[in-house]
């Protein structure tokens, strides 16, 4: 048997994105439309996938497939209704973690717009390199995925 002690690194990363929205507008859009806007090039099981996500504290952001196939991405640790969602996700080792993912979503109402406010920190088995492309990943998914999506649906 093997034993390995490893350094954990810790980084933590935010950004904002503008959507030419209602808080209201962008807050349903992101539950009752998250498969609609997720990108196919992000889902881990295939393009066909459906991905869910319930706003409620214990509900999971889920990716499943007709064949019984499922990956939790994260957990809700706390939902604030029009006002922020934090989540919890585990990256096991087999995916270059084992890293943990605190990821939150905060929306500020601006006039007619929403400011969307993504914030994550990542402890464990995580490089710049890895976080890098974490923060990159979720810009994208959140721009080309979320804020066309949003605004280009009515309420």
């Amino acid at each position: 048997m093997k034993i390995e002690q490893k350094a954990a690194s810790i980084f933590e990363y935010s950004f904002d994105i503008e959507i030419e929205r209602s808080v209201e507008h962008v807050w349903q859009v992101i539950f009752k439309q998250i498969n609609n806007w997720w990108m196919k090039d992000y889902r881990a099981l295939g393009e066909n996938s459906e991905i869910s996500l319930t706003p409620e504290t214990g509900a999971a952001l889920l990716e499943s497939t007709e064949t019984g196939e499922s990956l939790e991405w994260y957990r809700v640790q706390m939902c604030v209704p029009l006002n922020s969602l934090y989540l919890v996700g585990n990256l096991a080792a087999d995916w270059g973690g084992p890293t943990v993912s605190m990821l939150k979503l905060g929306l500020t109402r601006q006039e007619s717009n929403t400011l969307l406010t993504i914030s994550d920190s990542l402890l464990g088995n995580v490089s710049a390199k890895a976080a890098e492309n974490a923060r990159s990943g979720w810009m994208e998914m959140f721009t080309k995925g979320l804020k066309e999506f949003a605004e280009n649906t009515q309420s």
